[in-house]
């Protein structure tokens, strides 16, 4: 959906308003008290229109029926001080029954079914996914509808998943997760002071405020209608999907509003920020730059193709990934993505339902022992800022296209995930489905026009580092001193190119002063 720019005066009394979110970090050492949070109700925000829902249908002769219903908020209306309550009200939702029926009861019943019933929260985006044999539907449907127009939000469910977000942030997320640490912490930096800082799990004080009836007041302003589309796929029976469009309409209410307006990433300059983790084995990092490309834009099949170039998730048809890993054994993996990227499950592929009306290009570099680290974020940054200003040859892009022509096919090998990336093309208003068009843009692409697109919208002028370590100040200054970092390998005979490439990357220029890196310790990460 194109934005449409209105401004949208809130009342008070009509729910909460949503003052501009912030990932900000608080200073190391403070024992500033944090004040009780006070939310204004009359703050005047810049919206776009409410919109209308939309369908997506992708009928077929599979006997496993899928629906998705995607409501296009996430965690970016999070009220200031409020941040989780998108996640939390979508769990709730799903987990804290529906109808006459308990969260228990629920579960019982679509056992028999094979039926499940999921939710997930993205910063733009929150999904409600249903999937079922045929013949077990209209049972299920029953169930699915109340879900979504009947939710209970149990109080006794409430406090539950309180409870499991307050310890997947603190003991998951800050305590044994360093890599998806590393990459929120990578967002705080790219969007300090704007809606998309703070993680979906939201912060602690934020959690802390968190009420039952702020979940209700969050159901009704964004979870309705004009902010869905629905998606449904399988061989399910005709009028099925319109029957499911006339429930949706009973979401709607005169409290929903249009997606906020955002405001442009902030271009700090080059910093590194280090979360300080007395246990961290070894070393995560994740760099990137604030990117003005989404997927409607003419540039965006040149950028994904350069990313799949640089290392596409977890294959070896990357360069950093044979560099790094295939050459020098660093890590286990090194990818770039030229935008959000999350995997789903345990496969290698990206989920649907994270899209985003702002981008970042990103190398993911994979936990590295401290003894190597040095090394590691030389050759991340010197390529990250060399790479994307020469590009790639002839033979690289002849190589990765042909690859990536049928890779990509395998993002659609189930009717469910391609039903989810069709509904994110009604997102982004796109005239070709997602890879339909990638696939033929990059047909057509020469190198010059990949390598133009690289240098108009990656700077590495702004470039963030993020790094998750042990020891933390004393690894800035060793960033900060410049001195040499010499690649030791494990094996006894290393090709000349690897050796004279190793020498060129121990004594390459960070550049980047020490006032320029902040250490943060772990546990006051998010903390407000």
């Amino acid at each position: 959906m194109k934005t449409r720019l209105v401004l949208l005066m809130l009342a008070v009394g009509c729910g909460p308003s949503l003052p501009r979110a912030t990932g900000e970090i608080p200073p190391i050492d403070t024992d500033e008290q944090i004040e009780e949070v006070v939310v204004d109700t009359t703050t005047t925000i810049e919206r776009e229109d409410l919109g209308v829902a939309q369908l997506v249908e992708a009928r077929s002769d599979s006997p496993i029926v899928t629906l998705r219903v995607v409501f296009d908020a996430g965690s970016a209306e999070d009220p200031e001080g409020h941040e989780g309550l998108a996640r939390l009200a979508a769990r709730l939702r799903v987990e804290g029954g529906a109808g006459e029926r308990s969260y228990a009861e629920l579960v019982r019943a679509l056992y028999p079914m094979a039926g499940s019933i999921d939710a997930s929260v993205s910063r733009e985006q929150t999904a409600f996914v249903g999937r079922v044999h045929r013949d077990h539907l209209d049972a299920f449907y029953a169930i699915f509808r109340e879900v979504l127009t009947r939710p209970r939000y149990d109080e006794r469910d409430f406090e539950r998943l309180l409870a499991r977000a307050k310890s997947a942030l603190s003991l998951e997320l800050r305590g044994s997760d360093d890599e998806t640490l590393g990459k929120e912490l990578l967002h705080a930096m790219l969007y300090e002071e704007h809606p998309y800082g703070h993680p979906e799990l939201g912060t602690e004080r934020g959690l802390d405020a968190l009420t039952r009836q702020d979940v209700l007041d969050f159901a009704a302003r964004f979870h309705c209608g004009g902010r869905a589309v629905v998606g449904v796929a399988g061989a399910y029976p005709e009028g099925f999907a319109d029957r499911v469009m006339e429930d949706l309409a009973g979401l709607d209410s005169d409290r929903c509003v249009g997606r906020r307006v955002l405001p442009e990433p902030a271009t700090p300059g080059v910093r590194v920020w280090i979360a300080d983790k007395s246990d961290a084995q070894s070393v995560a990092m994740s760099l990137g730059v604030p990117l003005d490309v989404t997927r409607d834009h003419p540039d965006y099949p040149a950028l994904t193709l350069a990313a799949a170039w640089l290392g596409q998730h977890r294959t070896f048809a990357g360069w950093l990934m044979n560099e790094m890993r295939g050459k020098r054994g660093l890590n286990y993996g090194d990818y770039a993505y030229a935008e959000h990227f999350e995997q789903e499950g345990w496969s290698r592929f990206p989920a649907p339902h994270t899209a985003r009306r702002q981008q970042y290009f990103s190398f993911w570099i994979r936990p590295v022992p401290r003894e190597k680290a040095h090394f590691a974020l030389r050759f991340a940054v010197k390529a990250f800022r060399e790479q994307t200003r020469t590009g790639m040859t002839q033979a690289d892009l002849d190589r990765i296209r042909t690859f990536i022509e049928g890779y990509f096919a395998l993002y659609l090998q189930t009717e469910s995930r391609a039903l989810g990336f069709s509904v994110d093309d009604r997102y982004y208003d796109t005239a070709d489905p997602w890879l339909e068009g990638l696939r033929a843009a990059w047909r057509e692409l020469t190198v010059e026009q990949v390598n133009a697109a690289l240098r108009r919208h990656v700077d590495p002028q702004n470039l963030q580092i993020a790094l998750v370590a042990s020891d933390a100040a004393s690894f800035a200054d060793q960033l900060a001193s410049e001195v040499a970092s010499p690649m030791r390998h494990a094996g006894a005979t290393v090709p000349d190119d690897v050796r004279a490439m190793d020498e060129q990357v121990a004594s390459y220029r960070l550049g980047i002063p020490r006032e320029r890196m902040r250490v943060i310790p772990a546990v006051e990460l998010f903390a407000r």
